[in-house]
C-alpha cells in the first residue's frame, strides 16, 4: 500500500495558500474519507517488450516466432530450423542494436518492382498489383497485412497494415497539423468499434545492404486513408505509399531515422 501523507504548509503573512479542487472526484465515494490520510493501492501494467530473433543471423518470422513478450509472463520461444552438424543448445539474450532508417531513405523513392504485400483479407494476393504477393517471400512476408519495400541501395523496411473503425485525418496528404490526428496506438485502433474501413500503416523492420535484419523501436501507427476495401488494399497501400510518398515517409519514419 502507497500511503499518503498530508502536510500542513506555512505561508507567510498576507500570502494566498495553494490548493487542490474536488473536481478530480477525490472524495469519500472514492478515497473513503473526508478529512486526514488515505491509503491507496499502486496498480501496475507488465511493460510489454518487443523481441527478434536470430537463428544463424537470421531474423525468425512466422505465427509461432513471438514479436513481444509481457514481463514476469510466460514466454514460449521459437523452435529454429535444424543445422546440419550442430545441436540447437538453447537460446541467448542480446542488446539489440541501435535500429535506424537512414535519412536518405527517407527523402528518396524506393523501386517499384521490388514490393511485396499480402493483403489483411488473407487470400494470399495484395489486391491484384504486379507480382507484389509473388515478392513476399523476399521479406520473409507470410501473415496477411504484412509489406515490404526495397531502395536501389539494396535498404530495406517492412512492416504491418491495420484495418480499423478509428478514422485519422492525413490532412489532405500532407500529414501536417497535430500528429496526433494521424497517429495512433495499436489499443485504440484495435479496440474500436464499428466499420473496420480506414487503413493504418506501420514500420517494423529495417534491413540495410546485406547486413542483419533489426527491430525499430517505438514505431507509430500512421493513417493513410479510408475505404471500404481495406482489407484488399490497406497493404499494398502502405507499401506503395512508402515507396513513392515523401511526406508519408517523415510521417512513418519519425522518430526512427538516424540523426
Amino acid at each position: 500500500f502507497l500511503s499518503i501523507i498530508s502536510i500542513s504548509p506555512t505561508f507567510a503573512d498576507n500570502e494566498t495558500p495553494s490548493y487542490i479542487t474536488n473536481s478530480s472526484g477525490c472524495n469519500q465515494g472514492v478515497l473513503q474519507t473526508d478529512t486526514g490520510p488515505a491509503a491507496l493501492e499502486a496498480n501496475y501494467s507488465a511493460n510489454r517488450i518487443n523481441t527478434t530473433w536470430y537463428s544463424n543471423g537470421t531474423a525468425l518470422s512466422g505465427n509461432d516466432v513471438p514479436s513481444s513478450c509481457t514481463y514476469d509472463a510466460a514466454l514460449v520461444p521459437p523452435i529454429p530450423d535444424a543445422r546440419p552438424g550442430y545441436t540447437f543448445g538453447g537460446w541467448r539474450v542480446h542488446v539489440a542494436p541501435s535500429c535506424n532508417i537512414p535519412s536518405t531513405d527517407v527523402s528518396n523513392n524506393a523501386e517499384y518492382k521490388s514490393i511485396g504485400c499480402l493483403d489483411i483479407n488473407g487470400d494470399g494476393t495484395c489486391a491484384g498489383k504486379g507480382g507484389f504477393d509473388q515478392n513476399a517471400p523476399n521479406y520473409g512476408i507470410s501473415n496477411p497485412g504484412q509489406w515490404g519495400v526495397t531502395w536501389s541501395n539494396g535498404d530495406k523496411v517492412t512492416g504491418v497494415a491495420l484495418c480499423s473503425a478509428h478514422g485519422g485525418n492525413n490532412h489532405s496528404g500532407a500529414w501536417g497539423g497535430n500528429s496526433s490526428d494521424w497517429t495512433s496506438d495499436e489499443t485504440t485502433l484495435t479496440s474500436a468499434t464499428g466499420e473496420t474501413k480506414y487503413c493504418w500503416c506501420k514500420a517494423t523492420h529495417y534491413t540495410a545492404n546485406n547486413a542483419q535484419q533489426c527491430s525499430l523501436s517505438s514505431p507509430s501507427w500512421v493513417f493513410l486513408s479510408g475505404g471500404s476495401d481495406c482489407a484488399s488494399s490497406c497493404a499494398s497501400e502502405c507499401a506503395s505509399n512508402v515507396r513513392s510518398g515523401s511526406w508519408f515517409r517523415a510521417a512513418l519514419f519519425t522518430g526512427l531515422v538516424a540523426q
